[in-house]
């Protein structure tokens, strides 16, 4: 896919909503696998029943990638310069996930290029549920 340059980039700019999901328990065991992460709250059925969270629930880095994923897709590169997130709420097996972003800011540089700060969401379809907001910032080339 082609990169997307500065100049079409505009504050207020909303990224193509991303659908994700149905969540799967094989998708957090993949996710558990590659990212080394066997917390049992991620597939032992009895103890995350047993935990403060009442079951199963997915990574908060597995979230985090998706919100990453609609920005690539975007963007054309997955080469950022700062990517953070906060996880509000649990994602479970079963939810489908809205991600959304939106151009917050747009700063020209002397090059010609500039860096863009993409404020990103996402949601539980179901409910509306917000349960993760990120920011991405990435520069640009002209």
């Amino acid at each position: 896919r082609p990169r997307r340059r500065f100049t079409e980039i505009k504050v207020g700019d909303t990224l193509p909503v991303l659908e994700q999901g149905p969540v799967t328990r094989t998708h957090i065991v993949k996710y558990a696998g590659a990212s080394y992460d066997f917390n049992p709250i991620h597939h032992d059925e009895v103890f995350a029943k047993r935990s403060l969270a009442g079951g199963i629930i997915a990574h908060g880095m597995m979230v985090m990638g998706y919100l990453g994923k609609s920005a690539t897709a975007y963007l054309g590169t997955a080469q950022f310069d700062k990517f953070s997130s906060r996880n509000v709420a649990m994602t479970r097996p079963g939810d489908t996930l809205i991600i959304e972003g939106r151009i917050e800011d747009a700063q020209a540089r002397a090059d010609g290029g500039g860096t863009v700060r993409i404020a990103m969401t996402a949601k539980n379809k179901a409910s509306g549920t917000l349960l993760c907001v990120g920011e991405i910032t990435v520069t640009l080339k002209d």
